[in-house]
C-alpha cells in the first residue's frame, strides 16, 4: 500500500479551488449499491486486554482497536449520511509521512465523496444475515474497500472492519487520539524488522481478526438489536493484498470461519510450512496474476499463491484480471480518471472493476454462506472479457 496516500492526493487536489477540482477531477462518489437493504454503520472502539498493544515494547498494554460496522438498516432511520474519512487532518500527516507535502485545505475535499452508508441507523430486525470479515492492506485503511462493503450489505450481509492499529496508514479513535503506521512510511525512517519481527507483527493482524470473531460472540454487550440480527454460525472473511493473506492465516486456524475470498492478496509471507496445506475451506481469488512487462509481485508470490489454492481440497477459484492495477482492488483509483493518467490504474476501466468484484464477492458468499445457487463462472468469462480463469475446483 505504498502509494495508496499518494493515490488519493492526486485523484483528489489538482487545485485548491473546491470546486475547480471535483469537476476537474470528476470526482467519483462510491458506487450506488443494487440491493433491497438501507445501510447502517457504526463505530466502536474495542480493547483487547490479552495483549499489549503492538509487538514492541512501550507502545500500551492493552491491544487498543478503531471497528466499524456495518448492517441492513431500517430505512425509517437514516439521518446522517456516513462519511468516507473520519479525520482529514491525520490524511494530510500520513502523506506528509509518506514523504508529499499536501495542504491541509486540499484534503478537505475527501469529505465530499458520499457513501450510501448512514451512522447510528437502527437495524432491520426480524431475519439473520451472515458476518464477513474484512481486512485492510499494509497502509491501508478499514474503509479502503466501502464499494465492495456497502454492495455487500445492501444484499443482506453484516461486514466488521478494523484499522490494524500500527500497520493501518492511520487511526482514529473518539478521543482524538491519532496512531500512524510505523511500517508503510517509506521517506521517514520506518520500523527496520526481522523476519522474526515481521511474522509476529503479522500475527497481530490475524490475532485482530480472532478478536473480532470473539466480540461477534458477545456483541449484544455493544448493540443488542444488531447482535440479534447477526448469523453467528455464518462468518466469512475478504481482504486486500496483506489483507488478504490475513483473512487466509485467520480461515486457516480458526473453525469459525467458513470461508475465504482474496483481492490481489500478498502471498510471498506465506510460511513454507503452509504453502501445500490443505485450507478445506471456500477460498477464491481476483488479482492482476499476469506475468508481463509490468509485475507488481514477484514470481514467488504467484508461486507460493498458486501452489495454495490448488492444494485446497474444498471449493478453490483462481482468476486473473490482466491489466488491471494493485491499487485497481480498492477505492482508492475508482475516485478519478487521474490516477489512471498516471500509470496508478492499469487498463482495465475502474466502473468494470467495481463490478467484477462486487459481483464475484457476492456470488461467492451466497453460495458458501447462504447456500444460494451454484458459482457460474462461464457466465463471468461471457460477460466479462477482460477475466481470465486460471483454475477452478469446485468440490464442496
Amino acid at each position: 500500500m505504498k502509494y495508496v496516500f499518494q493515490i488519493i492526493f492526486i485523484s483528489f487536489f489538482l487545485t485548491s479551488c473546491s470546486f475547480l477540482v471535483k469537476k476537474a477531477a470528476n470526482i467519483q462518489d462510491i458506487n450506488n449499491v443494487s440491493g433491497k437493504y438501507s445501510i447502517g454503520t457504526k463505530r466502536m472502539v474495542w480493547t483487547d486486554s490479552t495483549r499489549t498493544n503492538w509487538y514492541l515494547d512501550g507502545y500500551g498494554k492493552n491491544r487498543k482497536l478503531m471497528a466499524q460496522i456495518w448492517y441492513p438498516a431500517n430505512p425509517e432511520t437514516l439521518e446522517k449520511q456516513s462519511q468516507y474519512l473520519d479525520n482529514k487532518k491525520a490524511l494530510t500527516n500520513t502523506i506528509k509521512l509518506q514523504g508529499y507535502d499536501v495542504p491541509e485545505i486540499l484534503t478537505n475535499q475527501i469529505g465530499n465523496v458520499k457513501c450510501n452508508s448512514w451512522e447510528d441507523a437502527l437495524p432491520v430486525l426480524g431475519k439473520k444475515y451472515p458476518i464477513l470479515i474484512f481486512s485492510h492492506g499494509h497502509g491501508g485503511l478499514r474503509t479502503q474497500n466501502t464499494n465492495q462493503v456497502e454492495e455487500l450489505v445492501s444484499h443482506g450481509y453484516i461486514v466488521i472492519s478494523v484499522d490494524h492499529t500500527y500497520d493501518a496508514g492511520f487511526v482514529e479513535f473518539p478521543d482524538g487520539e491519532v496512531i500512524y503506521s510505523y511500517t508503510s512510511r517509506p521517506n521517514d525512517e520506518p520500523i527496520i524488522e526481522t523476519p522474526e519481527q515481521f511474522y509476529t507483527r503479522f500475527s497481530y493482524r490475524v490475532d485482530d481478526i480472532d478478536f473480532v470473531i470473539n466480540q461477534i460472540d458477545i456483541f449484544e454487550k455493544y448493540d443488542v438489536k444488531i447482535s440479534s440480527i447477526m448469523d453467528k454460525s455464518n462468518i466469512g472473511v475478504f481482504g486486500h493484498s496483506f489483507g488478504g493473506l490475513t483473512s487466509v492465516y485467520a480461515a486457516y486456524f480458526n473453525k469459525k470461519v467458513k470461508s475465504c475470498f482474496v483481492l490481489d492478496g500478498w502471498f510471498e509471507p506465506l510460511h513454507d510450512s503452509l504453502i501445500f496445506a490443505n485450507l478445506n475451506k471456500p477460498l477464491m481469488h481476483i488479482g492482476q496474476n499476469n506475468k508481463g512487462e509490468k509485475q507488481f509481485w514477484n514470481d514467488i508470490n504467484f508461486e507460493k499463491m498458486n501452489n495454495f489454492i490448488r492444494s485446497n481440497s474444498d471449493l478453490s477459484i483462481l482468476i486473473d484480471i490482466p491489466g488491471s492495477n494493485h491499487y485497481d482492488y480498492t477505492d482508492f483509483t475508482y475516485f478519478s480518471y487521474v490516477a489512471k493518467k498516471l500509470d496508478f490504474s492499469g487498463s482495465v476501466h475502474t466502473k468494470i472493476m467495481a463490478k467484477i468484484m462486487n459481483e464475484t464477492l457476492l456470488d461467492f458468499f451466497n453460495y458458501t454462506l447462504k447456500e444460494d445457487k451454484e458459482i457460474n463462472l462461464n457466465s463471468y468469462s461471457q460477460k466479462f472479457s477482460e477475466i481470465d480463469i486460471i483454475y477452478t475446483n469446485t468440490n464442496k
